[in-house]
């Protein structure tokens, strides 16, 4: 199973980030810088973990697309992109 929602989030994100946009969530979480989106990323990390443990299947996956969104957003602060991920995890598979 192929998740292109992945990479059309990648796209979107890189977009958002190119506009400038003081109204976009994701251009404002980029510009506050790499610092910022680090801690976005854990505090994402730990509501996946405690929703794990304790919430539903629902809550899981909300936090699970939240964490994986931060991490993208992340991946483009470092220059980096979802392809860059896939391969290493293509490398790793073989």
């Amino acid at each position: 199973m192929t998740c292109e929602i992945l990479r059309e989030l990648d796209e979107v994100i890189r977009r958002r980030i190119k506009s400038s946009d003081p109204n976009s969530y994701t251009y404002t979480i980029y510009s506050k810088g790499v610092h910022y989106i680090v801690r976005k990323v854990g505090e994402e990390a730990v509501e996946l973990a405690v929703a794990s443990l304790a919430e539903g299947r629902g809550r899981v996956v909300e936090e699970a697309a939240d964490l994986i969104y931060h991490v993208l957003v992340l991946l483009a602060a470092q220059g980096l992109s979802l392809d860059d991920v896939c391969a290493e995890l293509e490398r790793r598979r073989r």
